[in-house]
C-alpha cells in the first residue's frame, strides 16, 4: 500500500511540474531572444549615422532665447555725467541718458571726511575692514578725494541708522550729508550687461560715490 501511495505522489508531482514548467523554470535565452523581433532591426548606413550626429550637434548648439535685462546707473550731476559716459565708453558700453527730478536724485551719504593723503585714507580703510566694517571704500572723485565712504542711501533714515551704528562701534568723524546737491541730475540706462561688465562698472565706485547700479524695467529705454 505504501508503494502505491508514493508512486501516485511522484506521478502527481511530475504532472504538476510538466503543466507549470513556465512558472517553475525561467524562459530560456533562446525564447527571450525570439521576442526581440529581429525583422524590425535595421542596420544604419554611415551616411545615416552622420546625419543623426549632425542633428544632435545642431540641437546642442541651438542658442537660448535672449531675455532683455536693463540697468540704471545713477545719479549723476551735470559735472560728472560726462565723466561717467566716458568711463562706460572705455568699457565699450553704450548708454542712454535719463533726466531725473531733484526728489528722485536725493542721496544721503555716510562718510568720513577726506584725509590729507591717499596713504592715510587707505590705511584707515584697512583698519576698518579688519574691525569688521567691510562696506568701505576710499573715494577718488576730485572734490572728495581720500574721503572714506560707508554707504549712500535714498532713504535718509537708513543713513541715520548707519551713522549711529558706526559711532557705536567707535568709528570717529562719521558724518551724514545730502550727497547730491544741485538742480539737474541724470541716470544712465544700459541693456543686457554681462556679469563681467557689471563687475567693471562696480569697480568705478570710488570715482562716482553717489552712483548706484540697479536692475530696472526695460520700458524706460
Amino acid at each position: 500500500m505504501k508503494y502505491i501511495f508514493w508512486l501516485l505522489a511522484l506521478i502527481n508531482i511530475g504532472l504538476f511540474g510538466y503543466f507549470n514548467i513556465d512558472v517553475v523554470l525561467p524562459k530560456s535565452a533562446q525564447t527571450q531572444q525570439a521576442e526581440i523581433s529581429p525583422e524590425k532591426i535595421k542596420i544604419l548606413s554611415q551616411q545615416e549615422i552622420d546625419a543623426i550626429k549632425t542633428t544632435k550637434k545642431a540641437e546642442i548648439a541651438q542658442p537660448l532665447p535672449v531675455v532683455d535685462v536693463c540697468f540704471e546707473w545713477s545719479v549723476f550731476s551735470d559735472t560728472n555725467l560726462t565723466n561717467a559716459q566716458t568711463a562706460l565708453e572705455s568699457l565699450a558700453l553704450q548708454s542712454i541718458v535719463k533726466e531725473q527730478s531733484t526728489q528722485e536724485a536725493k542721496r544721503f551719504w555716510v562718510y568720513r571726511p577726506p584725509f590729507k593723503s591717499s596713504t592715510e585714507a587707505l590705511k584707515k580703510a584697512a583698519e576698518l575692514r579688519d574691525s569688521g566694517i567691510t562696506d568701505v571704500f576710499v573715494v577718488q572723485e576730485p572734490r572728495w578725494k581720500n574721503a572714506i565712504s560707508f554707504g549712500i542711501f535714498s532713504d535718509e533714515k537708513l543713513a541715520i541708522n548707519l551713522q549711529k551704528e558706526l559711532q557705536a562701534k567707535g568709528v570717529k568723524n562719521v558724518e551724514k550729508a545730502l550727497r547730491t546737491q544741485g538742480k539737474s541730475y541724470s541716470s544712465l540706462l544700459l541693456k543686457n550687461l554681462t556679469e563681467n561688465e557689471i563687475a567693471e562698472i562696480k569697480k568705478l565706485k570710488p570715482n562716482f560715490p553717489a552712483a548706484e547700479l540697479k536692475e530696472v524695467s526695460c520700458d524706460a529705454l
